[in-house]
């Protein structure tokens, strides 16, 4: 899977993991939830490890504007930013 950032039209290429972060990101479920019940189920990967690297995964694409990173839901935050 490949993304771009429109901001500055980087490209991101998703190996297995990455893919299955983004496309569990839905706006209200945490990370660290992704992390436990999907990448470390799937994968054979350390919880401690993930989450490191899903941070930083994450961290990247936020600086790019292609994710939104919030302690919240978007659900309160601004239910239209929701994907379904």
């Amino acid at each position: 899977m490949m993304i771009m950032s429109t901001a500055d039209s980087t490209f991101f290429t998703l190996n297995e993991v990455a893919s299955a972060i983004w496309q569990a990101a839905d706006g209200h479920t945490p990370l660290s939830e992704i992390i436990a019940g999907k990448i470390c189920q799937e994968f054979d990967v350390n919880q401690d490890q993930a989450q490191r690297d899903a941070e930083h995964f994450v961290d990247e694409l936020a600086r790019h504007g292609i994710l939104l990173v919030s302690d919240i839901p978007l659900t309160e935050f601004c239910p239209t930013l929701v994907r379904r």
